[in-house]
C-alpha cells in the first residue's frame, strides 16, 4: 500500500464525501468549475470563494494555503488566511498568505463544510536509508570524512531507477555546489 491522503467531509452538504490522493499533487477547493474539489455554487456554500484555498499534497504530506478568501480557511478552528476588509478578490490573489502543513485527523473548515484530513502510510515505505557522517575521534579530527556528494548522487540515480520511494526527487541532477560548511553542503539541483 502507498502513502494516501484522504479528505473527508464531515459537516456540510455532503457528509461522508472522500477525496483520495495518493501522488504528488496540487489542489484547489472552492466553488469555481475549474477547481479539484468543486463545491456547489450554492446559497449553502456562498461564503466560501470561488477559489478558496490550495491544497499541495504529496503523500503522506499536506500542505494548506489561503488564497485571500473573504471568510477565510480555518484549521482546527484557527484562521490562517483572510484578505483584508477593503480588498477586491484581485487584489487578494496578488499576496502569498502562508502556508500550513496539516497532520492526521486535523480540521479545514470553509463556512459550513468541515473536511477531515486522513493519512495513511507504512512508515518503512517512506523510509530512506540514514546518513551516516563521519567518525570524530575525541581530540576533534574526522576519522572517516562524509562524502555528501557522493551520497546525494546515490540516491538521485536510485531515483532516475524507478525507486518509488524516491519518486519527489527523480528528474534532478547537481548543477553546482552553492556552500560548504562545517556540518553539511548546499547544492543547486
Amino acid at each position: 500500500m502507498s502513502a494516501k491522503v484522504i479528505l473527508t467531509i464531515i459537516k456540510g452538504k455532503s457528509p461522508g464525501r472522500q477525496y483520495v490522493f495518493d501522488s504528488r499533487t496540487s489542489s484547489i477547493i472552492g466553488r469555481a468549475e475549474d477547481c479539484n474539489i468543486q463545491l456547489p455554487n450554492d446559497k449553502d456554500h456562498s461564503t466560501i470563494s470561488r477559489y478558496h484555498c490550495l491544497l499541495d499534497i504529496n503523500p503522506p504530506d499536506i500542505r494548506i494555503r489561503d488564497f485571500g478568501s473573504k471568510n477565510g480557511t480555518y484549521i482546527n478552528g484557527k484562521k490562517i488566511g483572510k484578505r483584508q476588509e477593503n480588498q477586491t478578490p484581485e487584489e487578494a490573489a496578488k499576496e502569498i498568505f502562508p502556508e500550513f502543513d496539516l497532520k492526521d485527523n486535523d480540521e479545514i473548515k470553509l463556512s459550513n463544510t468541515v473536511f477531515v484530513v486522513g493519512i495513511e502510510s507504512k512508515p518503512e515505505e517512506i523510509k530512506i536509508d540514514n546518513f551516516s557522517p563521519g567518525t570524530i575521534d575525541f581530540n576533534n579530527r574526522v576519522i572517516e570524512e562524509p562524502n555528501l556528494l557522493g551520497y546525494i548522487q546515490k540516491l538521485l540515480k536510485l531515483a532516475k531507477a524507478g525507486n518509488r520511494k524516491l519518486f519527489a526527487i527523480k528528474g534532478y541532477y547537481i548543477i553546482q555546489l552553492l556552500g560548504l560548511g562545517t556540518f553539511g553542503e548546499v547544492y543547486l539541483a
